[in-house]
């Protein structure tokens, strides 16, 4: 039955470029041109060669309608055929059995495992039906013809030219006469570069100010300019003390950095926007300053939370404030701290 087999596989390649066997791959024609076979001297015809592929196992009809149309079989008797046959092809293979179909070539499984399909020498082109490869032979070349060819005349010997100069010399050659003027040139350029290197710059200037606490940023100097500049008619500005005036006893020297609250205010700070980017945090913090607010900034991890500090008295001032500041900087600003403390979200 497998030799039956093989000749349904013949016969349908001359018809098709394609058979799916079902459940065993595909056989696959390609198209060869004519060979030719100097070892052998022969010359073979175009032809079409057939390989296997055993990725393609879907049924495409071709092989089940030939056997219902030749051998008067149902549907279902014509694929129960081919899945015997496929069947008994597998089992064989599976028993390291070489499988051969003849006039189409022959399965078997190598040391991995893997199916594999060696075609024989079948030529499926029906258009070179018939041809054989036809034997061919050198024709040898008389003594005559040999001596009749000429070699052809060797050109005449040209005097070598001189050697062009490379583009590299030639700018050597026109800068020698000037040599003394670059490197006048080269050395004033290190000088000029090393007297902007050691140029005081406004950054290296603002470095050597005192670095003013944050808390110092947005307190009123009203009182520091008031103890710091004291009434004429006062006792300190006079540089007298009177007889008759107790001496306050000595006590521990206040934070005057912190700023100072009235008894009926209240401080809180007012979350605007948190950024990642400097810029755009001296940005917003600019943009606050101008428009009046006492800008402050906080690290939260990597990033900086922006905000405003706040003095006010009733919470009708804060809420004013907060909505100003929702209104033209950020829907989402809230709250962030109330007298020093953290306000719960």
């Amino acid at each position: 039955m497998r030799e039956e087999l093989s000749q349904h596989i013949a016969t349908l390649l001359y018809a098709n470029n394609r058979l799916n066997i079902p459940g065993l791959g595909s056989f696959e024609l390609s198209h060869a041109p004519a060979l030719v076979d100097q070892v052998q001297g022969q010359v073979s015809p175009p032809a079409k060669a057939v390989r296997f592929n055993d990725n393609l196992v879907m049924d495409d009809g071709i092989l089940t309608n030939y056997l219902v149309a030749r051998q008067r079989w149902t549907l279902a008797q014509a694929k129960a055929w081919i899945e015997q046959e496929v069947a008994a092809i597998k089992g064989a293979l599976d028993r390291r059995e070489i499988i051969e179909l003849p006039g189409v070539g022959r399965f078997f499984r190598n040391f991995e495992q893997q199916l594999q399909f060696v075609a024989e020498n079948q030529n499926f082109n029906t258009d070179a039906y018939g041809l054989r490869p036809v034997a061919i032979t050198a024709i040898p070349r008389s003594a005559a013809e040999k001596s009749a060819v000429v070699p052809p005349p060797k050109p005449p010997i040209r005097p070598a030219a001189p050697p062009t100069p490379s583009p590299a010399a030639n700018v050597a050659h026109w800068l020698a006469p000037y040599r003394w003027w670059f490197a006048g040139l080269a050395g004033l350029l290190v000088l000029v570069a090393a007297v902007l290197a050691f140029w005081p710059t406004e950054e290296s200037t603002n470095a050597t100010l005192a670095d003013v606490p944050r808390e110092r940023l947005n307190a009123s100097p009203s009182r520091d300019l008031a103890d710091a500049n004291p009434s004429p008619d006062s006792p300190a500005a006079s540089g007298q003390t009177r007889a008759d005036t107790p001496t306050a006893p000595a006590t521990e020297p206040t934070d005057t950095e912190a700023p100072t609250l009235a008894p009926e205010e209240h401080s809180a700070i007012i979350a605007v926007g948190l950024f990642g980017n400097p810029d755009n945090v001296q940005k917003l913090l600019a943009k606050l300053a101008q428009q009046g607010y006492s800008p402050v900034s906080t690290q939260e991890g990597n990033n900086t939370r922006v905000g405003v500090s706040v003095r006010y008295e009733t919470e009708a001032e804060l809420q004013k404030t907060l909505t100003e500041l929702r209104r033209s900087h950020a829907k989402n600003a809230f709250i962030l701290e109330r007298d020093g403390k953290r306000v719960k979200k």
